[in-house]
């Protein structure tokens, strides 16, 4: 079973872990151990330093006490992740085995895990929203590459702060990513092992069935419900769990106590129940069209006022921000003084706009008679057809100023 993926990369150094014995050690000589960030099912990942560029990594070693099962495993996740370069997964740059040690290469992430945050509590709405569609962007893009990840969770959703101030979340642990066409998954599993996590693992996941990108969306939806509400959908012992997923329904944003604000449960509710329907073929197909059907309730659920543009990506989805933001807000009323403040501005704006335009017709007057000062000294009486063209350049001018 599959408890946890890579655990949060704090901005200071780990102390080392008593008894690992990789600390300290040199891998293929590039790479050297200094401790240990989190274990996964598949291997432990380590901060390391790469020797010849002096740079801090994430190396993620298997286990050589596991079965080679779960050797293949993690040789898939290399493959896997290879072909993949988004803002939201994490990125891999480099793969080996040394001796009879597999070993990946990762960037090294600082902040903590989307598991570490919820400990603490709910999100605030509009930074739920906004985490729900990087989550769905980075999916999308992975469902397109033909592959499945099946362990959404949110200790396998990392928190990093961009340079911007914006929280940007990465999606990491491909360790159970199984290529759609691949319908064969006996060679790596142990016959009768479910693999995942029970408290967001979808009901085909655990009877066996086949697994697709509708799988991933399952576990997106009970990832939502949690960022919302603070809390589990579903909970208990593990083989409660399992029955919850193949029975229970989720609950309603709506009838939670203390609810969420009423824009956002009438957003999210529709959303989440088809997300997390237990028959499959009535989810979402993929990522992509729960981000479209995200974005389009949060619309939806805006005030009735000026709707912002939505800021499509690769992945068919949008910034969350301001439209979570109008969703959570929905009902809200709306100062006056504000809006008379801002038309005040927008008077004083349009009488300096026309001050200027004056000023220019006024100083291209001066300039056409000063020119017809010219033209008369040099032509005498017989520049009359210049004369003409003067005169009518100072009657246009002269409405343009009037007006």
């Amino acid at each position: 079973m599959l408890r946890s993926g890579m655990s949060r990369a704090s901005a200071a150094q780990p102390a080392p872990v008593a008894g690992d014995a990789w600390i300290g050690k040199c891998l293929d000589g590039r790479y050297r151990i200094e401790a240990q960030l989190g274990a996964g099912g598949a291997g432990t990942v380590y901060r390391a330093r790469h020797l010849g560029l002096d740079r801090a990594v994430a190396l993620k070693v298997l286990r050589t006490r596991e079965r080679w099962g779960s050797r293949m495993r993690f040789e898939r996740e290399a493959r896997a992740l290879a072909q993949l370069s988004h803002e939201h997964i994490v990125s891999v740059s480099d793969c080996g085995v040394d001796g009879d040690v597999p070993y990946l290469v990762m960037e090294l992430l600082e902040g903590e895990s989307l598991s570490a945050r919820l400990e603490r509590g709910s999100l605030p709405a509009e930074l739920a929203c906004d985490l729900l569609l990087q989550l769905l962007e980075g999916l999308a893009y992975v469902h397109e590459h033909g592959l499945v990840h099946r362990d959404v969770k949110p200790g396998n959703l990392f928190l990093e702060r961009s340079a911007q101030g914006r929280e940007r979340l990465k999606l990491l642990d491909f360790g159970l990513a199984k290529l759609l066409e691949q319908s064969e998954d006996a060679a790596v599993t142990l016959s009768g092992e479910v693999f995942g996590t029970p408290a967001y693992m979808p009901p085909e996941q655990i009877t066996g069935e086949g697994i697709d990108a509708r799988s991933d969306v399952y576990s997106v939806g009970l990832v939502a419900f949690e960022m919302i509400a603070g809390r589990r959908a579903f909970q208990g012992h593990e083989a409660e769990l399992l029955r919850q997923q193949l029975v229970e329904p989720l609950p309603r944003l709506s009838q939670l106590k203390p609810s969420p604000p009423a824009g956002l449960a009438a957003a999210l509710d529709p959303l989440l129940q088809r997300a997390t329907d237990k028959d499959k073929t009535k989810r979402f197909a993929q990522a992509r069209e729960m981000a479209d059907a995200l974005a389009a309730a949060l619309r939806a659920e805006l005030p009735a006022r000026p709707r912002p543009t939505a800021r499509t990506t690769g992945a068919g989805t949008m910034s969350a921000r301001t439209l979570a933001a109008g969703a959570v807000s929905a009902g809200t009323p709306r100062t006056p003084g504000l809006r008379a403040r801002s038309r005040g501005r927008g008077s004083r704006a349009g009488s300096m706009l026309h001050a200027g335009a004056m000023a220019v017709c006024v100083i291209a007057l001066a300039a056409i008679v000063v020119a017809g000062g010219i033209i008369y000294l040099l032509d005498g009486p017989r520049g009359d057809s210049h004369r003409v063209l003067l005169k009518r350049a100072i009657a246009s001018l002269w409405g343009s100023i009037e007006r």
